[in-house]
């Protein structure tokens, strides 16, 4: 999910949990931040004194809320390079890491590209560039150069991935080379109609690379899906792309990893229904589900490794119950007799990671 307004969110506590509160609730497992420019404006993030606002929000969002990776948004190198990477190699825990860079740049823009437009004044001119779509598009390969550097010099796991929109043949496979995952735009206001609105660009990406992961946006805007979501869910969105990815896609269909589905922007899904989210193609069934609307008082939960915490969340992110096993094991029961009913989040942690699961107690 592509958070906005994060500079407005960080370090105000409540709009923290509500931030995490609403991730968590809906299995979001990563978050894109956008607006970090203003952040580091404001809390100097290539310091290890002043950034902790940021390294104890991304560690209370893996650590709490089940939150799997951070990204940062970003639309030019020197910002990864001088401050993201930076930021990065100053702290020392994992936990309180970006996991991936993510480029937000549209090369595809004429407004933004031609003479006069934001990316011409700003990036294309300074550096020589001509103002054109041509132009833009040298200067993002640049950028997507840049990440993937950034990315093989480091430690610590970074995913390197680009927001594309309407990128051609030819610049598809470009930018195939320099990045582990594209987010492709389905800005469209049924998902019924998102699979062909993006067939074309899909069918690129499968040509130009043989193991590539793809995340579709939906897009919760008004003029896009967001009535449509609030009348309906996430997970129905998602199971009707699939079922169209699977039945148009035969020919292209193993060339290219559907990764899951991403949403732009977190301010225009507020009142998006809660529902279970459910895997990507290419992933592994749990071995774990829980009945989204439990009646009974108690849940039995195996894994096929070893549990070490069961931590349940209400649907603000305060924590309202946790059990550590004192003895390793795959199989534990979970009394949820005293809570009361509502909505909440069942997070399960082992050695492998988190799990997250949103159920209804009535």
């Amino acid at each position: 999910m592509y958070v906005d307004n994060f500079e407005n969110i960080l370090g105000d506590d409540l709009e923290e949990s509500r931030l995490l509160g609403y991730a968590q609730s809906h299995n979001i497992e990563a978050l894109l931040l956008y607006g970090l420019h203003i952040v580091h404006a404001n809390h100097d993030l290539t310091n290890p004194t002043t950034n902790t606002i940021l390294s104890d929000f991304i560690y209370k969002a893996k650590t709490s809320y089940g939150i799997l990776a951070v990204g940062a948004t970003a639309e030019n190198g020197e910002f990864f390079t001088n401050v993201v990477d930076v930021y990065n190699n100053s702290r020392n825990e994992s936990l309180e890491k970006f996991d991936i860079y993510n480029l937000e740049f549209e090369f595809w823009d004429n407004l933004s590209t031609g003479s006069g437009g934001y990316y011409c004044n700003t990036y294309l001119s300074p550096n020589g560039l001509p103002c054109s779509e041509e132009g833009a598009f040298q200067f993002y390969l640049s950028t997507l150069r840049t990440m993937e550097t950034l990315a093989s010099d480091t430690s610590h796991p970074i995913t390197t991935e680009a927001y594309v929109g309407w990128p051609g043949e030819s610049q598809s496979d470009s930018i195939s080379l320099y990045v582990d995952r594209v987010r492709i735009s389905a800005y469209v206001s049924n998902p019924n109609s998102a699979f062909n609105y993006s067939e074309d660009r899909l069918i690129a990406f499968a040509n130009s690379s043989a193991d590539l992961n793809i995340s579709m946006i939906f897009s919760s805007e008004p003029e896009f899906m967001q009535q449509w979501l609030e009348n309906n869910s996430m997970i129905a969105a998602e199971n009707i792309f699939r079922e169209n990815w699977l039945n148009g896609s035969s020919g292209w269909l193993n060339n290219i990893n559907l990764q899951g589905f991403t949403y732009f922007t977190y301010s225009d899904l507020t009142d998006v229904p809660l529902e279970l989210s459910s895997t990507s193609l290419n992933e592994k069934p749990r071995d774990f589900k829980i009945d989204p609307l439990i009646t009974h008082q108690e849940v039995f939960i195996e894994r096929s490794e070893n549990i070490d915490a069961l931590i349940i969340y209400d649907v603000n992110g305060q924590k309202v119950k946790q059990i550590n096993p004192s003895i390793p094991s795959q199989h534990v029961r979970l009394d949820i007799e005293n809570l009361f009913a509502g909505f909440y989040v069942l997070l399960i942690r082992t050695k492998a990671g988190y799990e997250s699961h949103a159920f209804i107690k009535h």
